[in-house]
């Protein structure tokens, strides 16, 4: 221990340089003939909180610094709960900054919380820090901001204290990630963030999970890259689980997912080149946003069956796998980003799927895998989707553009949805005659309920 903090008197800085000009004893601000006035120290004497909350406002190297200033000020700094090393501000001395991470870090007594920001290609990001780290720090993140196309290893052993404490994980950048074939190393592990980082294989991400008995809530944004991969998720214990895919610029990719997480309570995915095979289905499933390629996932629609809030983009053939024996029971919000080539009786077939729907709110995308429009629907005659007659309250659509299916459909909700309060439609005009033509038709639609406050925007 000795021996660190004498490494680390090379990184002294001068005196004046201290924020509020911190003196030891005293502070001298004037003479008055031959004889000198000082005044107190009055941040010496300030509490140890207050004195932390100062130190979080400057750089890691300037707030050890202060441990020359006085006794009083030797042992603050290693009292910081977080730390933030950011290689981008400049470090003093010829340890250089990994070395000085791994000299300095042994120091913090206690540290809950590290925040790593690295500039350039490392290769010793596990050997330096890990080991270094103190057994209490419960929160971790890594964020290599590096463009070049060299990617930074970390191994994750099963041999180290740092792991067993760790809530918090969080992972960005150009990091590849090798997790060897050991017993559980991250055992109170319960917040996973992978932000575009990469895997020496696919048995180490297999491998990273397995590692996490009691983790809760995972976030993954992939990155693209050419070819097809196999990924196996099976998280018993996960609840909260968000997918998105980073674009590439070199065309796309086709990954495939198994994924069993039978306690999950929400859903995101943003992908629509991946395969999502879910093996179990999600009975705790309360939220899901989900915009995949349905051809591709062909029974997300039954694992989603238990949701409360869903939103979705709306496609024929989404409508067409839907079948009796698949009730929505418990769906109550619904938000459906309809496509461009809008069919009124797509929606109003898909409603009745969801009998005690309360809200509605339509909004309109323009993908670029528009093949699935192709399908035709034929219309239907029947009675109304109990959700209209019975439950449905309020409706928002963004986009309305005044279309012969989109009037056809508005005026059926507005005459047929005899619990609707509020409905808010925003128009998509860039024409203003075109948009009071709209409105002037919208308010002449006759509404089941008179009470229901039509607003247009």
């Amino acid at each position: 221990m000795r021996q660190r903090e004498v490494a680390l008197t090379k990184f002294k800085v001068p005196y004046l340089s201290f924020p509020l000009r911190f003196r030891s004893q005293t502070m001298k601000a004037a003479r008055l003939g031959s004889e000198e006035v000082t005044y107190p120290d009055r941040i010496s004497q300030l509490p140890d909180d207050l004195l932390l909350r100062i130190l979080s406002l400057v750089p890691v190297r300037t707030a050890m610094s202060t441990s020359l200033l006085s006794k009083r000020w030797k042992p603050v700094w290693k009292m910081m709960p977080m730390l933030v090393y950011d290689e981008t501000c400049p470090y003093i001395g010829s340890l250089g900054f990994d070395l000085f991470c791994g000299v300095s870090l042994p120091l913090h007594e206690a540290l809950k919380t590290l925040n790593l920001k690295l500039g350039k290609y490392s290769d010793s990001i596990d050997t330096l820090l890990f080991p270094n780290i103190g057994s209490n720090l419960l929160d971790m993140t890594i964020n290599l901001n590096y463009y070049y196309g060299y990617y930074t290893p970390i191994k994750f052993p099963n041999n180290l204290n740092v792991f067993k404490t760790l809530f918090v994980l969080k992972l960005q950048g150009k990091i590849v990630l090798d997790v060897v074939d050991s017993p559980v190393c991250f055992p109170s592990l319960k917040i996973l963030h992978l932000t575009c980082v990469d895997f020496q294989c696919e048995e180490s991400f297999t491998r990273l999970l397995s590692s996490c008995p009691v983790l809760e809530d995972l976030f993954l944004q992939r990155l693209c890259s050419g070819g097809r991969f196999l990924f196996n998720m099976s998280v018993p214990s996960l609840q909260r689980l968000s997918i998105t895919s980073e674009p590439a610029y070199y065309g796309s990719d086709e990954p495939r997912l198994e994924i069993s997480t039978p306690c999950l309570k929400y859903l995101k995915i943003f992908d629509r080149c991946g395969y999502y095979n879910f093996l179990e289905d999600m009975p705790k499933l309360v939220e899901a946003d989900v915009s995949v390629d349905m051809s591709k996932n062909e029974n997300l629609l039954r694992v989603l069956s238990s949701v409360e809030h869903l939103v979705i983009c709306l496609y024929p053939s989404m409508v067409l796998d839907l079948t009796d024996s698949l009730i929505f029971n418990r769906l109550l919000h619904l938000e459906l980003d309809v496509c461009n080539s809008f069919r009124s009786n797509l929606l109003l077939r898909l409603l009745k799927y969801f009998p005690n729907l309360q809200s509605l709110k339509l909004g309109r995308t323009y993908p670029k895998d528009t093949e699935d429009q192709l399908y035709c629907l034929v219309s239907e005659q029947g009675s109304v989707p109990k959700c209209l007659s019975i439950h449905l309250e309020s409706i928002q659509w963004t986009g309305y553009g005044g279309t012969l299916d989109e009037r056809e459909a508005a005026a059926y909700i507005l005459k047929n949805a005899h619990r609707l309060k509020t409905a808010t439609i925003r128009l998509h005009t860039t024409c203003m005659e075109n948009g009071q033509i709209m409105m002037k038709d919208l308010t002449s639609m006759s509404k089941a309920l008179a009470s229901c406050q039509l607003v247009i925007e």
